[in-house]
């Protein structure tokens, strides 16, 4: 299989599924906050529950992070680049009281799941490390840079992401600035990805965020 041997075709069917795990988690949290804050559209439409295939696009849950994962990863010796994510959660502003700032509020879950995801990685790899110690590496550890990843991903001040909605929220941008920004959002990301610089700096926030739940670990462990 394109040249992988057998422990990289193991490592990775493992953390693709880790990230599959991390981002239908997210949008399972999405769709539980829009439905509390008096959106019935996530419910309405399939997605408010913890089964992961709703939640999957065939581009964004299957074909890309499978390519990143067997064809870029082994090439570059790490995993440090992906490109993946589930469908949409059908949200209707319109249907909360406060409808940006609860708009704001759902987007905003994303990083607080992948918070939690990490927090409990960390726990339960600790935990697990006196009788499973190879588990913190192939499972635990990987699991807590996926979700420092999205976080970063998250906080990038680029509409429509979480980030670009809070710059909304402040009155840095315009409504109709970030509107006009989202459509070209996602091709300014993989443009920025294509930056040595951009890249460096996004590795180095990923090593930040990660850190606390590692060092975490470490003091669970001793």
């Amino acid at each position: 299989m394109l040249g992988l041997t057998p422990d990289q075709i193991r490592n990775g069917l493992l953390l693709y599924l880790l990230l599959m795990a991390c981002l239908c988690l997210r949008a399972y949290g999405q769709a539980w906050l829009a439905n509390r804050l008096g959106d019935p559209t996530p419910e309405a439409t399939g997605r408010l529950t913890a089964n992961p295939l709703p939640h999957l696009d065939l581009i964004g849950s299957v074909i890309l992070p499978l390519i990143c994962i067997f064809y870029l990863a082994p090439n570059l010796g790490t995993f440090s680049l992906f490109l993946a994510w589930t469908k949409p959660v059908p949200i209707n502003p319109n249907n909360f009281t406060k409808p940006a700032r609860h708009h704001l509020y759902t987007q905003m879950m994303n990083p607080l799941v992948s918070v939690a995801a990490a927090l409990t990685a960390a726990v339960i790899g600790a935990l697990a490390y006196r009788t499973m110690p190879g588990a913190l590496d192939d499972v635990f550890v990987p699991m807590i840079v996926i979700n420092a990843s999205l976080i970063v991903l998250d906080f990038l001040p680029i509409p429509p992401l979480p980030g670009g909605m809070l710059l909304r929220e402040l009155g840095l941008i315009s409504e109709a600035a970030f509107w006009n920004v989202s459509r070209w959002g996602g091709l300014l990301l993989l443009i920025a990805f294509q930056v040595p610089q951009f890249r460096s700096a996004f590795g180095f926030l990923i090593g930040i965020v990660a850190t606390p739940f590692l060092y975490l670990i470490s003091l669970l462990v001793q």
